[in-house]
């Protein structure tokens, strides 16, 4: 088994096959129209063949699963590859004011430039999304998964003990014309934690995900219902995205500081194919 870590580029080269000095033989029918015309027919072939992506190519660019705003990322790391993770979601808590009973926090919306812009201003809040490009052409599915670490700090109380991300709910968006492609993705309420070990966000099984597949948090028109509000300022709100939570025990010491975790995003391979490690 292999694993592709965070973020790869892949690119897609092809070779037109045409003409050629081999003799075609092709056969010709004669017809009658509704005319009583002589109607001559002769059959040809066009041909077309790919092959797996290697080093030189075009880097690929993430595709937004949402038309509007529209928008402009880049991908995480720009590597490439034909088995790819293009994007993967940072996640903000905000700061919260401690407490002894247990909580949840709504994840902090990322904020995306709009296209054709520059500077935070014109920046607008956006779904979260981890997106996979598959372009091997060999149909051998994959699996997205996700890891993390404790939740820490350089304080006394460093750890935030039980703290758990929770995925409350998402949907699936796959860009290819064939939907039976389309990969599966979590149960809604999937939980993470730094004991719980990596947890699949989004698998494609054998004969699925060819080409774009994103699994996606959150509802854009609620997102930008909160960003147009005419009570929102700012400068001392946020928009939440309550798709993702982080869920903090009461009992949990809480030291007034930063505490901060690492998200591991793999992307496993199926046994016996050839896409190189990255």
């Amino acid at each position: 088994m292999k694993f592709i870590r965070l973020a790869t580029i892949a690119a897609l080269s092809t070779t037109i096959l045409a003409g050629g000095t081999a003799a075609v033989f092709a056969d010709e029918n004669t017809e009658v129209d509704n005319e009583r015309k002589e109607v001559r027919t002769v059959p040809t072939e066009g041909q077309v063949e790919f092959r797996p992506v290697t080093d030189e190519g075009e880097d690929l660019e993430i595709v937004t699963p949402e038309p509007e705003p529209e928008i402009e990322i880049d991908p995480l790391i720009p590597t490439v590859g034909p088995l790819s993770i293009l994007m993967a979601p940072t996640m903000n808590f905000g700061t919260q004011v401690i407490s002894n009973t247990a909580k949840e926090y709504n994840m902090v919306a990322e904020m995306q430039q709009k296209a054709g812009t520059e500077g935070e201003e014109n920046k607008v809040p956006y779904v979260s999304f981890a997106q996979v490009h598959d372009i091997r052409g060999t149909n051998d599915g994959w699996d997205l998964k996700v890891s993390m670490s404790e939740f820490e700090s350089n304080t006394q109380n460093n750890i935030l003990t039980g703290a758990e991300i929770v995925f409350v709910g998402s949907r699936i968006q796959y860009e290819g014309s064939n939907k039976a492609n389309t990969p599966e993705g979590h149960a809604d309420g999937l939980k993470l934690s730094a004991t719980s070990g990596a947890q699949t966000v989004m698998t494609a099984e054998q004969g699925k995900g060819a080409g774009v597949s994103s699994v996606v948090w959150g509802n854009q028109d609620e997102l930008t219902k909160q960003f147009q509000d005419p009570n929102f300022d700012p400068e001392k709100d946020v928009i939440e995205n309550g798709a993702i939570q982080l869920h903090v025990p009461g009992t949990t010491a809480k030291d007034a500081t930063t505490y901060k975790a690492t998200l591991t995003w793999d992307l496993t391979t199926t046994p016996g194919n050839t896409t190189p490690e990255n």
